[in-house]
């Protein structure tokens, strides 16, 4: 058979060309075909799932539900940390006053921190100053107005050079037994509560997103393994012409893939959804607290961890999953 001009140009331009540029185009031709194998793989497996909608939407929705819980938990302890960071600069420190104490008493306790270095400043609020500052805060000025003697008594507040609480327990530790103090109240104290809350809740918060990965992982697995089972005859008679390891698996790495990937948007998207939903009364409760209060939502790098993430869990699930199968053909 005589070969045709096209032919022969072709083998005359290959030969012609140097040793090292051959071996950077079939190189280059290398990396093309495994780019076009993972094209086809991904698009295989895409549309695999979309000729299985039930199935599917079942898979997706366990695994958008699982993701759910610990991405609520995540925005409502990002929510709470708003009350912490607030709290934590309100260290002051209250002396109440009994009725009986007199003005010598509060000159007592403004002369003992006077050049106290741990101490940044000293107030004292006599108690129709007290009635003032609380009716202003709390808005019930009309009922304080309306009492006929003041229940509140005079007030000493103290407030730190910093807000550990070491700092604030010494200064109590000074005044604890001072004539006229009849009760201590450290702010501080409720900031620590609260701060021990948050992390409290950030813990519980880690250990739900490790429970809840690892049941996605699961998910992803116990779907894949389905899908192998269906697939038997098809890896035999790869496995027997020669198919590599990573030829056989890579379609299944992609329907894991997708399944955490779509999971994680399904999870995104119902967590929208329910923020919409409660996100008018939310800002209205918070509006009682002050206007630098704002109920939050989740920012771009948590959306980016939950849905790249989510995916990376479903691509392991499905790599575990057939390899365990495969290794019955060693």
């Amino acid at each position: 058979m005589s070969s045709t001009p096209v032919a022969m140009e072709t083998r005359m331009a290959k030969t012609d060309l140097p040793k090292g540029a051959r071996r950077e185009r079939s190189e280059k031709q290398k990396l093309a075909a495994w780019l076009d194998n993972h094209r086809h793989c991904a698009g295989q497996s895409l549309q695999r799932l979309r000729e299985q909608p039930v199935a599917t939407l079942m898979t997706l929705a366990v695994i958008g539900i699982a993701l759910l819980l610990p991405a609520l938990l995540y925005v409502s302890g990002k929510n709470l940390v708003q009350f912490s960071d607030s709290l934590a600069n309100t260290n002051q420190i209250s002396l109440y006053l009994a009725d009986n104490a007199t003005d010598n008493d509060v000159e007592a306790i403004e002369a003992r921190f006077a050049s106290n270095p741990q101490v940044r400043s000293i107030v004292y609020l006599s108690p129709d100053e007290a009635a003032i500052e609380f009716a202003q805060w709390s808005g019930l000025g009309d009922i304080v107005r309306a009492m006929e003697t003041n229940p509140l008594p005079g007030t000493v507040i103290i407030t730190p050079n910093d807000t550990r609480l070491e700092t604030a327990e010494a200064l109590v530790s000074i005044v604890r037994n001072m004539p006229g103090v009849e009760r201590i109240q450290m702010d501080q104290s409720w900031a620590s509560r609260l701060d021990r809350f948050v992390s409290l809740g950030q813990r519980l918060t880690w250990a739900l997103i490790t429970v809840l990965a690892l049941a996605v992982l699961f998910i992803t697995g116990n779907s894949i393994r389905s899908i192998i089972a269906s697939s038997e005859a098809e890896i035999r008679v790869m496995n027997l012409i020669g198919a590599t390891r990573s030829y056989i698996i890579r379609p299944f790495l992609y329907l894991g893939m997708w399944y955490g990937l779509l999971g994680g948007l399904l999870a995104w998207l119902l967590l929208q959804a329910l923020l919409a939903f409660i996100s008018q009364p939310a800002n209205e409760l918070l509006a009682f607290y002050g206007e630098n209060y704002q109920f939050r939502g989740m920012d771009a790098v948590a959306t980016a961890l939950l849905i790249v993430g989510s995916a990376m869990l479903g691509w392991l699930g499905a790599k575990l999953s057939v390899s365990r199968h495969l290794r019955q053909y060693q």
